[in-house]
Parts: structure tokens; sequence; C-alpha cells
């Protein structure tokens, strides 16, 4: 009995412990979000309040109103983001599938590189890009910006999809074959339906990684129609007066609300995912 009061207590400790750094990690978006349901009076009061006296949307009218730019931005966003998911997730499938799967000369090598490129810092490769997308006057355009996050992101992608399509039994691809199926069926059919945990897992990482991303969209993208939000967000701030805090917070927080529908939507398959992995280990 006393074995089980100290587990207890250990546990309600651990939870407390969870909450406390929780809400220190984000207490700046916590800040930023009831922010922007404050007046312009209430903002600039004496004592600061924490939350809004009275909920106010006058914020986000302005984002439209005073900021033109943010939709642009935001929409460029959703393009980049979404272009370069759509791309990534059927290569880092097709890529795991044959590199967990299938034996051919150089496999060795080819994990090597991945990992290899994984480990060299991104901004190596900015300048070799913007050259490249200069030459073939991709600068300025979502395509200019899709096609490097494809490739900074496929790796890892690649990674994870092969460890999945790795830990799948050999029977599944055996029976396929005996019942007449291709290798593109039984990658399509068999197994990739049995990988969406990882799957889920690749697309919100990716979309993480894309949505924030600043020093590629700040080099390939210097019109103002073709940025997106992480280098057009600093930009409002100008826009919309130093002193606005109140609409700049209104834009910050619509920024996140793409993140937080993509977790909570694929949340379950992302800690599957997790679980799995530690279950593993």
């Amino acid at each position: 009995m006393q074995y089980i009061k100290k587990y207890k207590t250990g546990n309600i400790l651990v939870v407390i412990i969870g909450i406390l750094v929780s809400l220190i990690i984000l207490s700046p978006i916590i800040w930023i979000i009831l922010t922007s349901f404050k007046s312009v009076e209430e903002i600039y009061s004496i004592p600061l309040t924490i939350w809004p006296r009275e909920i106010v949307f006058t914020n986000y009218l302005d984002v439209v109103g005073k900021l033109p730019e943010f939709p642009i931005y935001f929409f460029n966003t959703i393009k980049v983001t979404l272009g370069t998911i759509l791309l990534v997730l059927p290569l880092s499938a097709a890529s795991g599938y044959a590199l967990a799967r299938k034996d051919f000369y150089g496999k060795k090598l080819v994990n090597s590189m991945i990992i290899a490129f994984i480990a060299i810092p991104y901004i190596v490769y900015l300048v070799p890009i913007y050259i490249l997308e200069d030459i073939l006057n991709l600068l300025d355009t979502n395509l200019g910006l899709i096609l490097p996050y494809t490739a900074l992101n496929l790796p890892l992608a690649s990674i994870i999809m092969q460890s999945a399509y790795g830990e799948l039994p050999g029977e599944l691809e055996e029976a396929a074959y005996i019942d007449g199926a291709s290798s593109f069926q039984i990658w399509l059919r068999v197994l990739t339906p049995l990988v969406i945990t990882s799957l889920a897992t690749v697309t919100i990482f990716t979309f993480i990684a894309v949505w924030e991303e600043f020093m590629f969209a700040r080099t390939l993208m210097v019109e103002t129609s073709a940025q997106t939000l992480s280098v057009g967000l600093p930009n409002l701030k100008v826009e919309a007066k130093s002193w606005a805090y109140g609409t700049l917070s209104a834009a910050l927080t619509l920024s996140l609300v793409p993140i937080s529908l993509v977790f909570v939507i694929l949340r379950k398959y992302f800690i599957e995912g997790l679980l799995k992995g530690s279950i593993k280990g």
C-alpha cells in the first residue's frame, strides 16, 4: 500500500511538472493569442492584463483591412507547403519501400549518401540552388520553393519510411507475389496502407519544416507577391506600424492555425508512430 501511495504521488508530481514546463514553453504563444482579442486601450493599460476584459475581433478585421499583404503571404505559404507534401509523401514512400524491401547494386552507398545529406548544413546548398533557379527562371515562383523544400525534406522522410516498411513481415509480400501482384501493386495496395502512421509523421514534420522555413524563402523569394509568412510577417510590423501589437498578434495567431489543425487531425497517427518506435527500442 505504501508503494502504491508513493507511485501515485510520483505520478502527480510528474504531471504537475509537465504542466508547468508546458505553460512556460507555450506562454509566448498564449500571450500572443490573448493579446489578439484585446482592445488597443487594454493592450496599453497599466497594470497589464492577462485575460481580455472584453473579447474583441477588431484586430482580425484590421489584418485584412490594414495588412493587404497578409493574405498573399498566407496563401503562398499554403501552396508551397501543400505542394511540397504532395511530392515528399509519394517519393519518400517509394524510396523507403525500395531501400527496405529490395536488394540492388549500390544500396549501402545510397543509404550513406542520404545520411550525409542530412548531416550537411542546409546553408551549403543555398548558393548552388540560387544559381540554378536563376538560370531556370524559378526565382520568385512557388515552384522555386517547392522543389528545394522537397529535396531538403526527402532524405529524413525516406529514412522514416524505410524503417516503417522494414518492420512489416515478409510473409505479406510473399503472399501477394503468389497471388500474382506486381511490385508496384504490393507497394501501393498491400504495404503502404499498413504504414499510415509513418506517413502521418512525415506529413507533420514536413509541414512544420516548410511552414516556418526562413533562409531559403528569404533568399529565393524577393518580390512581395512571392513571399511566404516566415519572410512576410516581419514586414507586417512596418505596414501595421510598430505600435499595432493587436493587429500583429492577430496575424501571428492566424499563421498558427494551419499547423495546429494539421497536428490535431493527425495526432492520433503521430502518437501511434512515436509509441511504436519507443516500444521497438
